[in-house]
């Protein structure tokens, strides 16, 4: 009678040979479409959702649990659209998502906002004052304030790069390609903020966003990395302060995003009287409107709401820091 021992010795060799098997019989089903540029077996693809599923930390979370928990990260080649009505929160959601993430290599190409301003924001949120406050010190030539900046560059945010030129997709490209030997790796995640500020055709009807959309699909569609675009909602269904849906966006790269994230503020809905607008004034809600992650799980109709600590505008879980 074999011991418990020897049969598990059994067991794995009769596996490793069968892996052995499958990875030559993968091996040759490659080899044999080596000819052909755009037909590949689903092999190829197999090793690719699996090697995906298996490396969960290389995933980009945002780190406020009730979205990560159903987006379960993002990864490489995925495209996350962050859209939302003008002052509704998008890019405080951006500085929150690279807090929450200061050991990851981050190129956050900040075509809206000057380098200088999103290190302020930065700063501001790790050491829980306000811009005004953390200006001032600086003015009376406070040593322990500039301390936090200069910190916040060399150190707390080392790995994080921040290019602020209007660039096309070409541009992002060499920008990144600089980057990546700067680090000696690629970034884990490239950041847009925003698209109607990328280099390209600002006189087409919808400011050259669709095409702009289109354009990004098929470029993140190649990369070892997730890419977050934000976008700004200017027409469509609803308003300011209102329910998002994929309907808000106006074509605005719904239909070519992995995820959708819509950001609003309550406290803009024109319907609320200033009773109600006075409680939803740190609110900020979040609508994960498309989700292609399997099983899909989005946010209710009404959104999940978080806490805007009104002092950074750094968005937190409940009401509380």
């Amino acid at each position: 009678m074999l011991t418990d021992d020897a049969i598990r010795a059994r067991v794995a060799a009769l596996e490793g040979a069968a892996s052995q098997r499958q990875d030559e019989r993968e091996a040759q089903l490659s080899k044999s479409f080596t000819k052909y540029l755009h037909v590949h077996p689903l092999v190829d693809a197999a090793s690719s959702a699996i090697e995906a599923i298996e490396n969960t930390d290389d995933r980009f979370m945002l780190g406020l649990h009730q979205i990560d928990l159903r987006t379960r990260g993002f990864g490489a080649k995925e495209l996350v659209v962050i859209t939302g009505f003008a002052h509704s929160g998008k890019t405080q959601l951006v500085n929150t998502a690279v807090l929450n993430n200061k050991n990851k290599r981050i190129l956050f190409f900040s075509m809206d906002d000057p380098a200088e301003m999103i290190l302020v924001k930065l700063v501001c949120m790790v050491h829980n004052v306000d811009a005004e406050t953390l200006e001032a010190r600086i003015r009376r030539g406070d040593a322990e304030a500039k301390r936090w900046v200069r910190e916040a560059a060399t150190d707390t945010f080392r790995h994080l790069f921040v290019p602020d030129e209007s660039l096309n997709l070409a541009g992002v490209d060499k920008t990144i390609a600089e980057a990546t030997d700067a680090w000696g790796a690629p970034p884990q995640c490239v950041i847009i903020d925003f698209v109607g500020s990328m280099a390209g055709d600002s006189e087409s009807q919808d400011d050259g966003i669709k095409s702009k959309m289109e354009s990004m699909k098929r470029w993140v569609k190649e990369k070892p990395f997730p890419t977050i675009a934000v976008t700004q909602n200017s027409r469509g269904n609803g308003g300011p302060g209102k329910p998002i849906t994929l309907l808000s966006m106006g074509y605005g790269g719904e239909q070519e995003a992995t995820f959708v994230l819509g950001v609003r503020r309550k406290s803009q809905d024109a319907d609320l009287d200033a009773f109600e607008r006075e409680q939803e004034k740190d609110s900020v809600t979040l609508h994960l409107v498309k989700n292609k992650r399997p099983p899909g799980k989005k946010t209710p109709y009404e959104g999940i709401d978080f806490h805007m600590i009104p002092q950074t505008g750094r968005i937190v879980d409940g009401t509380v820091e």
